[in-house]
């Protein structure tokens, strides 16, 4: 689907703006191109879930520049749509990549701006450069092709009417056994515990979990990794957790809302951005709240990483013709314009803010129906939780499609832990040393 911001809508976002801006036909403007232009950005939100209010805003601000949206489906298909179009020679300037593969991808293919300068010499947007400490940005070779747009904490979503037909009170310090207890309490009469168990080698690996030291091997030989996978058999084969078989028939790896918001699953790991989903009421109608819980520790008082990220990494494809423009825009996104995305569950990936006024757009006019409005707070917008960020990038679009692959292999039943570990360090390590 393609918008381009039309008149009417323009104003209608700027109402708040000030009509004089708005109305100047063609000011002056920092973008640094001359005259007006019109960018072409591709992204996977749908338009009204952000999009269109964020570039409402955008060309209040800077009348010579308008935005023509195209929505993408981010999936394995539309991933390759789009990159079929940016190799092409479709005229695309800013494109928003949500996995890190798919950023690998296109980075390796050498389809985007490297904006290493731009964001170091920004007094905001230095904190997304490879010199950041901590780094909450990606880097490829130590340069900067993109910056994250979104900072996505992991929860546990629960069905809270489920949670008190079983008496369940969650500890605020519980564990992943007390995870899989609870989960097994939950279960029964059509429902599952839970979709999918914590990712147990995420937790306690942290950043570049899936490499060695040094980034030359692949680390699928980790302990951590056979627990992880020993953990999620288990609660399949006892029910606690769905099996991956129906997990497929079910085409619920792409649509895992739908197990969650008809009742057949009482708790689901996931990210802000499912909120959308939790109040579209005409599309998932639904009677419970959802109470929001943090993610359970693998062992009882020991540090874990939360397995979130920064995502919704935008930028600025090489071909563009109007490089200062779309940095202008990428800014605008990251900064005042973050705010316009937050309905649609994109949390800012700068700090800061107001969380009143964060909680009230995330959990939209009917949240006190919808949400445990506490839980929303405590446990998602105040969280502390340590999101790794990985800097290792060898590989690492070849090694995500091995592992998508096997992984899917180990859970249907069709390998044992130990061929997929054996597989995995095979591939992957040639993978590395290809690349390498």
């Amino acid at each position: 689907m393609t918008r381009t911001i039309s008149r009417r809508r323009l104003l209608a976002g700027a109402a708040g703006l000030g009509s004089a801006a708005l109305l100047a036909a063609c000011g002056k403007d920092e973008s640094g191109d001359a005259g007006t232009v019109t960018l072409n950005v591709w992204g996977g939100v749908p338009a009204e879930n952000g999009p269109d209010a964020l570039f409402a805003a955008f060309t209040a601000k800077h009348p010579n520049i308008k935005v023509k949206y195209t929505r993408f489906v981010n999936d394995d298909q539309g991933n390759l749509k789009l990159d079929t179009a940016l190799q092409g020679g479709l005229e695309i300037d800013v494109v928003v990549s949500y996995a890190r593969s798919a950023l690998a991808k296109r980075v390796e293919a050498g389809l985007l701006t490297d904006l290493t300068e731009r964001l170091s010499g920004d007094p905001v947007l230095k904190a997304f450069a490879p010199a950041a400490n901590p780094a909450s940005n990606y880097f490829f070779d130590g340069k900067a092709y993109s910056a994250p747009a979104s900072r996505s904490v992991e929860t546990v979503l629960a069905n809270k009417s489920l949670l008190d037909k079983a008496g369940v009170t969650v500890p605020t310090d519980w564990t992943t056994a007390d995870f899989r207890a609870i989960a097994k309490q939950l279960s029964g009469n059509g429902v599952y515990g839970c979709l999918i168990p914590p990712d147990l080698a995420r937790q306690q690996l942290g950043p570049d979990f899936t490499y060695k030291p040094g980034g030359r091997e692949s680390n699928f030989d980790h302990p951590a990794f056979r627990q992880n996978f020993q953990l999620r058999l288990d609660m399949m084969a006892e029910k606690s957790a769905v099996p991956m078989t129906e997990i497929v028939a079910q085409k619920w790896d792409a649509f895992a809302q739908t197990p969650f918001l008809t009742g057949k699953v009482a708790m689901w790991i996931s990210q802000p951005f499912v909120m959308r989903y939790i109040k579209d009421t005409k599309e998932y109608p639904h009677d419970f709240k959802t109470v929001l819980l943090p993610m359970p520790a693998p062992q009882k008082g020991a540090q874990f990483w939360n397995t979130g990220a920064y995502g919704d990494n935008v930028a600025i494809t090489k071909k563009s013709k109007h490089q200062d423009a779309a940095f202008t825009l990428l800014r605008f996104w990251l900064g005042e314009g973050a705010a316009h995305m937050v309905p649609g569950g994109r949390l800012p990936s700068l700090p800061g803010g107001d969380t009143a006024k964060l909680a009230a757009d995330l959990g939209g006019p009917d949240a006190a129906k919808l949400f445990d409005e506490q839980s929303l707070v405590t446990n998602l917008l105040t969280s502390d939780a340590r999101i790794p960020v990985d800097a290792i990038q060898t590989a690492h679009a070849e090694i995500s499609t091995i592992m998508n692959g096997l992984n899917q292999r180990v859970l249907l039943g069709n390998i044992s832990i130990d061929q997929w570990a054996r597989t995995a360090r095979e591939q992957c390590d040639a993978a590395i040393k290809k690349a390498a």
